[in-house]
């Protein structure tokens, strides 16, 4: 065979592998066909959108002159002592996806120049990173909410100009990357947001290298963070070997299937984990990477043994766990009730009284508005498909 044949074949070959590789935009926890089906169901009155919208919009996150408050270091300590920026930045972040989110259903510039504003604020400021105790934890929750307002704002839009999108791509880079990349061997919800933040980033960047750095972190902290009957007479343990706390202070409770990790410290901190896990499997999912596939059944468990003791089943919990409503369960129940028609009888009785969720402090955010009975819309290749 001619060797200027088997250059050809070659170079079609990497052509091909190139295009698979492609990230499809935007594609950070949504679509394009989910957002325009998230403004056609405001327009209609459809609910649950109509009502969380309103929601929404009523939050001080999506004022069109909201300002925000970079800061050159964010420096957080443990329990927020010393907070030098954290609860701004983060707050920062929310408001950048809020109004980003409001942009796509109003059709109002203003929210879409005011997301550019604070991704341009913290882009142009930000040059000393995190730092202390909990530096890496707001690295995190922070670059897990920043990528979902600018692949919006990026590729939906036309005002964002290109250079600076390089430069908050450059920022996403170097002052969060480095303080993720390695994980965490603490708690699992810190670890399970750095998964998230790495594939959101991957994603923005076009840096598949960060996409599966996300991937491989996720694959082995999320079978350690709920437990399964299966697991034996002790969770699972994540790739680091170190043993996670399961109980608080002392004080634990019996392993039964859906336990998270933080069940007994309390449910915010859970969900939080929680939320960071479902976060990743959806975007992963948006790019066709089926990771809900390979966990669904500890994300079902955990999502059931929560709803067992919260309104209207209001179970008596088991010892030394607190259970009560949180801003998230959202993504999850679309997947696996909407998409999949798995059952889910406990959480789909829980999901109405806790409608519509809101915006946490950290990176969780407007699910019910995003993911409340959407669907499939616009997945690339079904809930089913996985590459």
């Amino acid at each position: 065979m001619p060797r200027a044949f088997l250059f050809l074949l070659a170079v079609a070959g990497l052509a091909v592998a190139a295009r698979a590789a492609e990230f499809r935009h935007p594609g950070v926890l949504l679509n394009r066909e989910h957002l325009q089906l998230l403004r056609q169901r405001v327009a209609s009155g459809v609910e649950p959108q109509r009502t969380a919208f309103a929601a929404l919009r009523a939050s001080p996150y999506a004022d069109p002159a909201y300002e925000p408050k970079p800061r050159a270091v964010v420096e957080c300590g443990p329990y927020s002592r010393p907070d030098l920026g954290c609860k701004d930045e983060r707050r920062d972040s929310v408001a950048a996806y809020t109004q980003a989110l409001a942009w796509v259903v109003t059709g109002d510039e203003r929210h879409a120049r005011a997301a550019i504003r604070i991704l341009n604020a913290w882009a142009s400021t930000l040059t000393g990173g995190h730092t202390n105790r909990n530096g890496p934890i707001q690295a995190a929750w922070t670059a897990s909410v920043w990528p979902r307002a600018a692949e919006i704002i990026r590729h939906e839009s036309t005002l964002w100009p290109a250079a600076e999108v390089a430069r908050f791509g450059q920022m996403l880079r170097t002052q969060y990357v480095p303080s993720i990349l390695t994980g965490s061997t603490e708690n699992g919800n810190k670890e399970l947001a750095m998964a998230e933040a790495l594939i959101n980033v991957g994603v923005f960047l076009d840096d598949r290298a960060l996409f599966d750095a996300g991937v491989k972190m996720w694959r082995g902290r999320a079978p350690a963070y709920i437990y399964l009957r299966r697991d034996g007479s002790t969770p699972l343990l994540p790739p680091s070997g170190e043993t996670p706390f399961w109980g608080n202070k002392g004080l634990t409770t019996p392993l039964v299937d859906g336990l998270l990790q933080e069940s007994v410290r309390d449910p915010h901190h859970a969900n939080m984990g929680f939320a960071s896990l479902v976060n990743a499997a959806e975007t992963a999912q948006q790019q066709g990477l089926d990771l809900y596939a390979e966990h669904g059944d500890r994300i079902i468990a955990a999502m059931e043994f929560q709803a067992r003791h919260l309104p209207p089943n209001s179970a008596p919990p088991p010892p030394n766990v607190e259970l009560s409503l949180q801003p998230t369960w959202e993504i999850a129940f679309n997947h696996f009730h909407h998409r999949l028609g798995r059952a889910v009888p406990l959480m789909a009785r829980v999901i109405p009284g806790n409608r519509p969720t809101g915006a946490d402090l950290n990176h969780i955010a407007w699910e019910t508005f995003t993911h409340g009975a959407v669907g499939s819309v616009g997945l690339p290749t079904g809930p089913e498909g996985r590459r």
